[in-house]
């Protein structure tokens, strides 16, 4: 299994999101664990909410390019509005996604957005939310959407369901499947 590992940090601490990074994740049959892939960061230097620098392959097919970095600036942009932030430097709340193929066909019927907190007094990792966008008739189109406040405004509407989209086609995008 392949999952992505989002986290947003206000490395400033002035209540703003300056950088999105970003871990590519493959459990392993052997030895048993999970190893990261590779890595990519996104910074948003002069805090308005847009991405002025990005690193990284994002779409894995060994070289970066301005591709990889659109595809990082829309993902990053697209996180940045969950308001699921960290303060300083911490790693406390981060989002996993990752997709499902249940027909074998090479096209996810699922793609999962898990929100997860990490207590700083060493509990239990809690998923505090998760969204989900379905192939439901299996055509490639990820057509049906599930989703509560995906920007934690106290407020589920249509921008939330924007906000799951753009981060579900994004990551389709992405090449990390399976």
């Amino acid at each position: 299994m392949r999952y992505l590992i989002a986290i947003a940090q206000d490395r400033f601490e002035n209540g703003r999101t300056d950088s999105v990074l970003l871990e590519f994740h493959e459990v392993c049959d052997q030895p048993p664990g999970t190893v990261v892939v590779s890595e990519a960061v996104a910074i948003d230097f002069d805090a308005d909410g847009k991405v002025d620098f990005q690193k990284g392959d994002v779409n894995h097919n060994g070289k970066e390019n301005s591709i990889d970095h659109r595809l990082l600036a829309i993902f990053a942009n697209s996180y940045m509005k969950m308001n699921w932030t960290n303060t300083g430097v911490r790693r406390n709340r981060y989002m996993k996604i990752f997709s499902e193929d249940f027909h074998g066909d090479g096209s996810p019927n699922v793609v999962q957005l898990q929100l997860y907190t990490c207590p700083a007094d060493g509990a239990e990792v809690k998923l505090v939310s998760w969204h989900g966008l379905f192939d439901g008739n299996n055509d490639g189109t990820l057509d049906c959407i599930v989703n509560a406040d995906a920007n934690h405004d106290g407020v589920i509407e249509q921008i939330d369901s924007v906000i799951v989209r753009s981060l579900a086609n994004v990551f389709q995008m992405f090449r990390w499947k399976g």
